[in-house]
């Protein structure tokens, strides 16, 4: 090898890796997690009521049952999920009221948000329940709901932000 040829080597793989980091681009990804691996019963004794299936976490006693579920976060990251939704489901034979509360540790878990919301579902039916980031998007994103007898969840999603074509 020529004496300078390892630094000109070394300076063009940079120079090639700075171009291809200032070639990245952001896009919007969509992410959807069954219930069945993101939620649980939030309390030991919740667990004889709630039951996991397939397509559904729900409750299955006959009181409400609380369940937390959880989603990915990056440590120390920048604010990345834009959005954060959780699917609702009836099985039973009247209406029930659904209470959620979005929680995100924000970095470092040192300022918490909490952001509760309900929704209304209908017997045989499914719902939805959307938070969107105002102002900033959610880190580190939970969700706490109380299950009312019959009402279940089916999934936890987000929309996030993920750099592409960088190295």
């Amino acid at each position: 090898m020529r004496p300078g040829s390892l630094q000109s080597l070394t300076l063009a793989v940079a120079l090639s890796g700075a171009a291809m980091a200032a070639s990245a681009e952001t896009i919007e990804r969509t992410e959807l997690k069954m219930a069945v691996s993101a939620c649980q019963a939030a309390l030991p004794a919740f667990d004889g009521m709630i039951r996991k299936r397939p397509l559904a976490v729900q409750n299955e006693g006959s009181s409400t049952a609380f369940v937390s579920c959880g989603l990915e976060g990056v440590f120390n990251a920048e604010p990345h999920n834009a959005y954060v939704s959780i699917g609702l489901v009836n099985v039973g034979t009247s209406d029930v009221t659904i209470h959620c509360t979005l929680v995100d540790a924000g970095n470092a878990f040192t300022n918490p948000v909490y952001l509760p919301a309900f929704r209304t579902v209908l017997p045989g039916m499914n719902s939805a329940i959307f938070w969107h980031a105002e102002g900033y998007d959610f880190i580190y994103p939970a969700i706490s709901c109380s299950l009312p007898p019959g009402a279940g969840i089916r999934y936890v999603g987000r929309r996030f932000h993920e750099e592409v074509g960088a190295l």
